[in-house]
């Protein structure tokens, strides 16, 4: 199952609550660069990070490599939070 989660305009204490119990259970997180680390603090412990983001000037994944990501991490089984 893959959950999308808005990270709010910025400021981490703004997630919603439901937002917050996601990441708390899920299994793995699929981050942009732009989202707040502070976000991570509500992980469980070892949960898997993938941070896929883009930077100007530097490489990053295509959309078509996320959702692929995406796809397999739900396929095996895990709870997703993008």
């Amino acid at each position: 199952m893959v959950y999308l989660v808005g990270a709010g305009p910025g400021d981490p204490e703004l997630i919603t609550l439901r937002g917050r119990d996601l990441l708390a259970g899920c299994d793995a997180v699929v981050l942009d660069a732009l989202a707040s680390p502070l976000l991570l603090a509500h992980l469980r412990p070892g949960a898997e990070v993938h941070e896929m983001g883009k930077r100007a000037g530097e490489p990053s994944a295509t959309q078509a490599e996320i959702g692929a990501l995406l796809v397999r991490l739900a396929r095996e089984g895990k709870r997703v939070v993008r």
